[in-house]
């Protein structure tokens, strides 16, 4: 097997691991928003009360 070939063959696969730790982040960080908006600032009802 040449060189050239297996750096082709390791080039063809997507970057699952990329991918993955990308939706985790992504994922996480609107859960993040989700809690800050659901749980902190709709329960402290709107500004001038």
């Amino acid at each position: 097997m040449s060189v050239e070939h297996e750096h082709d063959s390791a080039h063809e696969e997507a970057p699952r691991g990329t991918w993955v730790l990308l939706c985790l982040v992504a994922l996480g960080m609107t859960a993040a928003w989700l809690f800050l908006y659901f749980g902190v600032f709709l329960p402290r009802g709107q500004l001038g009360q």
